[in-house]
């Protein structure tokens, strides 16, 4: 081929020049996103609990939800509010147990009674027997929460009778091994040491009386 000028040879190395690499962005594929749960809620449900499941609470039998996960506790909803609880705090229920448990534990009054119970001395000594099956409402409690239902039922009836001074409260623990008495005791020197003095009875019992 005869070239006629510069410009030619411009002209046809440009035609042989190797085409260029597309510069435009390359569009990357876009990943599923995987939502990982937490350790938290892997091990609450390894318990068989979820959010938004019902649970009962040991201490008072109201009715509260799981909103929530933290470590070595729960979120719950109670009345409104959202509160802090551990696990011992509180077993699941399903709406007809609910309603099964909060009828066992109305107060029953005796058939031969002509007084209510209201109008009992509020001063007359007093026995509670803290054997799991002898507690209000405590059909179905799991063995492994029996010890904080018995302790939770203790710390009710004490309180209600703390503004009576010089009452006397046998609570019959029986013998056992040992863990529902101490733990009683425990309480007995460190939570109620200014409101209470106790002794300790034959037979698995501990009589308190009140200041």
């Amino acid at each position: 081929m005869k070239l006629s000028s510069l410009k030619d040879l411009k002209v046809i190395k440009k035609d042989l020049a190797p085409a260029e690499p597309d510069k435009s962005p390359v569009q990357k594929l876009r990943s599923k996103s995987v939502i990982l749960k937490s350790k938290e809620e892997e091990h609450a449900r390894n318990e068989g609990l979820v959010k938004g499941q019902k649970v009962r609470m040991m201490d008072t039998n109201d009715t509260a939800t799981i909103v929530g996960f933290g470590k070595d506790y729960y979120e719950l909803e109670l009345d409104g509010l959202v509160i802090r609880a551990v696990r011992s705090e509180f077993i699941p229920i399903n709406p007809d147990e609910d309603r099964k448990l909060r009828s066992s534990i109305q107060p029953r009054r005796p058939k031969d009674a002509e007084e209510p119970l209201a109008s009992e001395d509020p001063l007359a000594d007093l026995t509670v027997d803290l054997h799991i099956e002898r507690i209000p409402g405590s059909d179905g409690i799991p063995e492994w929460a029996a010890l904080e239902y018995q302790m939770n039922y203790f710390r009710q009836v004490l309180r209600k009778n703390l503004k009576h001074r010089g009452k006397r409260i046998t609570f019959i623990h029986g013998v056992g091994n040992g863990v529902l008495a101490s733990a009683i005791r425990k309480d007995l020197d460190e939570v109620f040491a200014v409101s209470c003095t106790y002794t300790f009875g034959p037979m698995g019992a501990t009589h308190v009386t009140v200041r």
